[in-house]
């Protein structure tokens, strides 16, 4: 299902996220938390399928703010809100993409009809990557012009 389109909306299809109860666990006797083996485990795996996906629609930058829509193809035996986090963090370790304090809006949904998990990113929020050298040139012509 991943495209990008002229909109400014991309989509990937990725692995089922782990719920934010099975991303850490707590190293009892130096009170130090850690990843667990699913979470990151689950890291690679869903890491590899957004950056295949990701190359192969151009690698779009992502603009802030951004909004973000979570399809989890879950029962009713699972909280959805709990696997937000995974997913989140990472969009933002993988793609050009602001940081997730940045997210203005996330929608999450139970669509029992796919499997794993289908993310958006949309409205004006993603656009085609661009050489910061592009963008500055013409915003300095234009303020040259208008000193002469």
């Amino acid at each position: 299902m991943q495209h990008c389109n002229r909109e400014g909306s991309i989509t990937f299809d990725l692995p089922m996220p782990p719920s934010v109860n099975g991303m850490f666990a707590t190293d009892f006797k130096t009170k130090r938390r850690f990843k667990t083996k699913a979470y990151a485990a689950w890291q690679v795996a869903a890491g590899a399928a957004l950056c295949r996906q990701y190359a192969a629609m151009g690698s779009p930058a992502v603009h802030r703010p951004v909004a973000i829509r979570i399809r989890l193809g879950l029962n009713y035996q699972s909280d959805i809100a709990n696997r937000e986090k995974a997913v989140t963090d990472l969009l933002v370790a993988n793609l050009e993409m602001p940081d997730d304090r940045y997210i203005e809006r996330v929608l999450i949904e139970r669509d029992q009809s796919i499997e794993g998990a289908v993310v958006t990113i949309d409205g004006p929020y993603a656009g085609e990557a661009r050489a910061i050298g592009d963008i500055i040139k013409p915003i300095m012509a234009d303020i040259a012009a208008r000193v002469e």
